[in-house]
């Protein structure tokens, strides 16, 4: 029974390891955080009445959120792993401080800690889908963030479940010790997740970090109140947040009245234990709601419905604390309001979001969660200031008055986002504007899929292929009919897209899909297959021997794309595809290299190595990602030879990334060796620089040096590249700091060598060599700031370098001024005269004085190009001196004339023709 159930989830092969690891991560996450959260209320009622609770409310607001925006602009400052380790130690500190402090009559304590746990609540499940968002893909999430949803909600019942039935065996200090023992292993666990996560995830987050400005409050406001449908979530949000604030109080005050007869010690451990046992309850009843009711809901009846339950049942519980102000109506107050907050309000919410395009989404959580939520805090404690006596002493039945209010404001702003949202679906998806890709939920809501069906009724093709894409989307409505007649349509991106959103359809159309097989387009009779043997896999089987050598290609690319089903290859058919009649078609070749990545190892290795030597480009790129998916190291020489092709560079190199840290050893060793062919070396920073790894940064480092200027430049972005994605890497060190010193004495040199061509008596060298000169002077200036770049703040230096090269007065001014304050003594004695000095014959004297250099005449000006090691400057100093028939040089140009490279021996035998 259990493989069975483990069947039925949607974990594919490979996917296992890491989704148990951050199941592990959030069921922990969540266990930590409600053993605390129970803690505070039992810890505040003993010191405090239920009266001063606003106070806390007020400090929360203020405190909470600022904190928590403090510690999310650091995680843009370092890397994401070293941020989770150090705010995990940091929370590891305050804890050990709150065990210390409790047996200490500290009058602050319960104030502190109090904001604490909702700073807590904050950052910590942040972290937890920071790290998510570096291990899952936009799909896989669709797919694995609700089991990690389920693992949540497992995790709160088992943390609520030590206050709630242990309270009483156990003292809050030992709690704190066991919350101290989650979060050393949390640390642990988040290590080992981070080693499994996506090579490119690396590399967009710290991108973005760098180019996203915060968002001003005045903006956030513009956007708001510029959309009625956006306006209508912000004030729903914020009133259910008072009512749901209003609501926490009235439990805490009506605890503190039932326990108020018993010792502060035992009163203490009475409101845990209460405290304890209402989130375990309300968490199972909201996971059995979430698994239950709330697809059910939304598929049902739709959004509208489904963002009601909330506020309705905040109304009703309010009625009932009016009727009967007691303990017990003020926890089922508090808990229908938890029950449904997380369950069916959260899937309607997802869901209103859908109109608005990713970055509004973000922008729109970001004032929900950093605005309306500090102020709704602020708000519901001035109603509860105001209703406990500030002005008048209501207790709970004026505070649940206030709710009953509130909530009725809620209702009717939820009928207006039935309408404002289908309104606003609509124009969005007239002008192509709806995105799911970051939409972590399937759409089963009946009113946006009709809004969707509508769309497919169009004449104008590109609004189906739109359509249809956002219905790939759906799950839980059958809307076969208006489908099912569009695998017939004219257009045949309309059928495979038809084909591509039947999976989202709870019914099997196999027996109308088969008829595609037949399809003339390529792409539908792949899309046909596709479909026949993700529904049905018996079908693959009879496929397999079909008779058309295209569909048993489809199937094998299929099973190529689908390692995870389990279903491989014969060696019959992988005979009959070498053998047969089309063996010799580069489909049949391909088809063979991409099913060896499923194969068992020894007979995958041998036909990915002959793959890999195929003469057809194609196949060549069908065997390289082939060869990465299978992880094969044996071929990572066999793939070093693509890299210097076009066709099958991209293959080659997504396969090298594809095996990652285990390959950086021999990709750096070939780096490094002179012997090895310059144009496969000149591909492998690319390749480094995407496995951002302090082994990459070694192997970068080690080859700042080499004599090849092309090589150096990539060398250096790739480790500009690291540096980008990992602030800490590669570190500052006196290599690179040699670098600078050799890079900005060859700036001086090049200078000189400009200067001693264009200012000789005998007129300024030709245009060619002249440019290529100043080419390579601006490229050196660059690659100084470049070395600049890993030795301070990568971002500033590029600023100042951008500055630099502005022709305004006041930029470059700036940017000099900062040099001077940012750079040390010994590296800004050489860098700043580079900027400083705006005349190049006193730069050229500079750099005489400073290194040692001097000019030389034009004949050994000349020589000197030609002997170094630069190709393309040699082949412009050949050609100058043949242009000027220097007779003297002669002997340089028969050197170069059996030269390796085609450029310099020609440039060589023109040249020494002309000096004859």
């Amino acid at each position: 029974m259990l493989a069975r159930i483990l069947r039925r989830l949607p974990i594919r092969k490979g996917e296992w390891g890491v989704t148990l690891l951050m199941l592990s991560c959030i069921f922990g996450v969540m266990t930590f955080y409600y053993i605390l959260k129970p803690l505070r209320s039992g810890l505040f009622l003993r010191s405090f009445p239920s009266s001063h609770l606003p106070y806390a409310y007020f400090l929360t607001a203020f405190f909470a959120g600022s904190l928590a925006t403090l510690f999310f602009k650091l995680s843009r400052r370092i890397s994401a792993i070293t941020f989770l380790t150090a705010t995990n130690l940091a929370i590891i500190a305050t804890l050990l401080y709150f065990r210390w402090a409790m047996g200490r009559e500290i009058h602050y304590l319960p104030y502190v800690y109090f904001v604490y746990v909702q700073i807590i609540s904050v950052l910590s499940t942040a972290q937890f889908w920071l790290l998510a968002g570096y291990v899952f893909d936009n799909q896989q999430s669709k797919r694995i963030f609700p089991i990690l949803g389920s693992g949540a909600i497992a995790g709160a019942m088992a943390g609520s479940f030590v206050p709630a039935f242990l309270s009483r065996r156990l003292e809050t200090p030992t709690m704190l010790l066991i919350c101290v023992s989650i979060c050393i292993l949390l640390t642990v666990l988040s290590q080992l997740a981070w080693r499994r996560r996506r090579p490119e995830s690396d590399l967009a987050p710290h991108r973005r970090g760098f180019e996203e400005k915060p968002d001003r409050l005045v903006d956030l406001l513009q956007l708001i109140f510029g959309s009625r449908h956006l306006l209508l979530v912000a004030v729903l949000v914020f009133l259910t947040l008072i009512a749901s604030q209003i609501s926490d109080w009235q439990l805490n005050d009506a605890a503190q009245s039932a326990f108020s007869h018993l010792p502060k010690p035992e009163q203490e451990k009475m409101i845990n234990s209460l405290f304890g046992r209402f989130y375990f309850v309300t968490n199972i009843l909201g996971i059995l709601l979430q698994l239950s009711l709330s697809a059910f809901v939304v598929r049902n009846f739709g959004i509208g419905t489904a963002i009601l339950f909330l506020p309705g049942a905040l109304f009703l519980s309010a009625i009932g604390v009016i009727l009967a102000p007691t303990l017990w109506t003020a926890v089922i107050a508090l808990g229908s309001n938890s029950v449904f907050r997380y369950s069916i309000n959260r899937v309607g919410f997802e869901l209103l979001y859908l109109p608005l395009s990713p970055e509004v989404r973000k922008r729109i959580k970001v004032f929900i969660d950093v605005f309306i939520d500090r102020f709704g805090r602020a708000v519901a404690g001035l109603i509860v200031l105001a209703l406990t006596g500030a002005v008048v002493s209501a207790g709970l039945r004026g505070t649940a008055v206030a709710i009953a209010i509130l909530t009725a404001a809620c209702v009717m702003i939820c009928l207006m986002l039935r309408r404002s949202y289908v309104d606003a679906f609509r124009k969005k998806l007239a002008r192509g504007e709806v995105d799911v890709s970051e939409v972590h939920r399937y759409i089963s809501d009946p009113q946006t899929v009709r809004l969707l069906l509508g769309a497919l009724e169009s004449g104008n093709e590109r609004q189906i292929l739109y359509a249809l894409g956002l219905l790939q989307s759906s799950r839980g409505v059958d809307f076969s009919a208006k489908l099912i007649p569009l695998l017939t349509h004219p257009s045949a991106s309309i059928r495979e897209s038809a084909l591509r959103t039947l999976p989202a359809v709870p019914v099997d159309h196999s027996a109308e899909v088969e008829r595609l097989l037949e399809d003339s387009s390529e792409n539908v009779r792949w899309a046909t297959v596709d479909y026949l043997c993700s529904t049905s896999p018996p079908q693959l089987q009879r496929l397999l021997a079909d008779d058309d050598i295209n569909i048993r290609l489809a199937v094998a690319r299929w099973m190529a794309e689908h390692p995870e089903s389990g279903i491989g290859p014969s060696k019959d058919f992988i005979s009959r595809l070498q053998a047969g009649p089309d063996a010799d078609a580069w489909q049949s070749r391909a088809a063979v290299a991409e099913l060896s990545a499923i194969l068992p190892a020894s007979p995958s290795l041998l036909h990915l190595r002959r793959s890999l030597a195929d003469p057809d480009p194609k196949v060549q790129g069908a065997a390289a990602r082939a060869s990465g998916r299978a992880g094969h190291r044996e071929l990572v020489l066999d793939l070093l030879p693509l890299l210097t092709r076009g066709p099958t560079r991209g293959a080659a190199r997504g396969a090298l990334v594809a095996y990652g840290p285990r390959v950086v050893g021999t990709l750096g060793d070939v780096l490094g060796d002179v012997s090895y062919d310059l144009a496969i070396r000149r591909q492998i920073p690319w390749v480094l620089a995407r496995i951002p790894t302090r082994r990459s940064a070694d192997a970068l480092v080690d080859n700042l040096g080499v004599d090849d200027p092309l090589l150096k430049y990539r060398d250096l972005k790739a480790l500009n590249r690291i540096r980008d994605v990992k602030p800490e890497l590669p570190g500052a060190r006196p290599a690179i700091a040699a670098r600078i010193y050799a890079e900005t004495r060859a700036y001086y040199e090049s200078l000189l060598l400009y200067r001693s061509l264009t200012s000789g008596s005998d007129g300024p060298a030709s245009g060619l060599l002249e440019r290529a000169l100043r080419e390579r002077i601006d490229q050196n200036m660059e690659i100084v700031f470049r070395l600049l770049g890993l030795q301070y703040p990568q971002k500033d230096i590029y600023f100042a370098y951008a500055a630099l090269k502005e022709a305004r007065p006041d930029r470059r001014a700036s940017a000099i001024e900062f040099l001077d304050n940012l750079l040390q003594k010994d590296v800004k004695s050489i860098i700043l005269p580079l900027v400083e000095e705006p005349s190049l014959e006193r730069l050229a004297e500079l750099g005489s004085r400073q290194f040692g250099l001097r000019a030389s005449s034009r004949v050994e000006t000349l020589r000197q190009i030609a002997e170094a090691s630069d190709l393309w400057l040699k082949t412009c100093a050949l050609h100058e001196i043949g242009e000027r028939r220097l007779q003297e040089l002669s002997d340089v140009c028969r050197r170069y004339a059996a030269a390796s490279d085609p450029g310099v021996r020609e440039t060589a035998l023109w040249a020494l023709a002309r000096c004859a």
